[in-house]
């Protein structure tokens, strides 16, 4: 009897725990985090619906400023286990690698040439969601294939910028900390507009945003005529759509003001204000002569195109082009920015390096 008794205690203990298994795989049942399959909808800037985990906790990104713009809405980068190479080449260089050394492990393996991906090794990540650059169809669709979502996200202007945010509160259940960050941008936006907008061309600066040295430049319709003309300045390429390059002769009739060296190129505004570059006179040029060259600040990310940091572009900006009108203290303000969206109280060290990219490598 007592075998007996003893052998149906056992098998009704198996069956317990088979129950207990079989609900644990059942969603809702298991009571952990893992165990739900809950999805929301995430419509995306091609306005197509995407399907994605309510918990994403695996995020792989190619479109280059995304991590930096995800950080200042999730205040981690834990998330991201995949980034293109060139978005890695910014972590490692800038103030970004430091709050969140954790995007250093992201993979970028995954990434064959531009943005196009190695679906194998894509897979290796086990990705929750993908983004991506909403024009490149067949990179889309073949991620989709093989059953990953991808958001498609587009580039270029301020509404452009103001969907990634949005995007990432939502993929992150953080619509407050986006909104928040959304605000800010609208307030810096219409607080420098509403001083710009009455002033003369007359009274306006003329200003050029320099890439490289092929004297690649940006006209009409880019972030960075935006940015110039919303702080009260003249672009002098804005009879160019889009990007373009130009000759030392054109620059010389345009004989702009200001010139902003870009953060994607190593030059530095010495390039240009010692006469460096071979085959071009540079010091006959009014910025030149009045020692108005900057190289554009790194912090997060460049300041170059639209990123989180753009209102501190902005300010910056604005100081540069009316310094009678505006009295910003851009080390404050970055400051404030860096503790109020990263969390991070920045040093003084690390403010000047952001502001003159390269004096000292500390990020490096």
């Amino acid at each position: 009897m007592g075998n007996k008794s003893t052998r149906i205690a056992l098998t009704a203990g198996v069956l317990v725990l088979m129950l207990a298994l079989v609900l644990a795989l059942v969603p809702g049942c298991g009571g952990g985090e893992e165990a739900t399959t809950e999805t929301i909808t995430i419509i995306d800037q091609t306005n197509k619906a995407v399907e994605i985990p309510k918990n994403v906790n695996r995020i792989v990104t190619l479109p280059i400023p995304f991590p930096a713009v995800f950080y200042a809405v999730a205040g981690s980068g834990e998330k991201i286990v995949g980034i293109h190479p060139t978005s890695m080449s910014a972590v490692e260089s800038s103030i970004l690698g430091v709050m969140a050394p954790e995007l250093k492990n992201a993979s970028t393996a995954f990434v064959k040439t531009k943005f196009e991906v190695n679906v194998e090794e894509l897979l290796k990540l086990k990705p929750d969601v993908v983004v991506q650059w909403a024009w490149m169809d067949k990179e889309i669709e073949k991620m989709e294939a093989v059953g990953i979502p991808v958001i498609g996200i587009t580039y270029g202007s301020q509404e452009d910028l103001n969907g990634w945010i949005r995007i990432i509160g939502q993929m992150l259940g953080m619509e407050d900390k986006a909104a928040e960050l959304l605000a800010y941008h609208h307030d810096t936006i219409d607080e420098i507009s509403a001083i710009t907008e009455d002033i003369p061309m007359e009274n306006r600066p003329k200003s050029l945003y320099f890439y490289d040295e092929t004297i690649r430049t940006t006209g009409e319709g880019t972030y960075n005529d935006f940015w110039i003309e919303t702080t009260g300045g003249i672009n002098v390429a804005d009879e160019i759509q889009g990007w373009g390059n130009v000759n030392m002769e054109q620059v010389l009739a345009w004989n702009p003001d200001f010139i902003y060296v870009g953060n994607f190129a190593p030059l530095q505004p010495e390039d240009l204000l010692e006469n460096k570059i071979e085959g071009q006179d540079w010091s006959v040029v009014e910025a030149v002569k009045k020692g108005q060259v900057y190289k554009i600040p790194l912090g997060g990310y460049r300041w170059d195109p639209p990123n989180a940091e753009s209102p501190l572009m902005l300010r910056w900006l604005a100081v540069k082009h009316h310094p009678d009108l505006f009295d910003y203290n851009i080390e404050q303000e970055i400051r404030n920015f860096c503790s109020r969206f990263y969390g991070y109280d920045v040093s003084d060290e690390e403010i000047k390096e952001i502001l003159q990219p390269g004096f000292s490598g500390i990020f490096e």
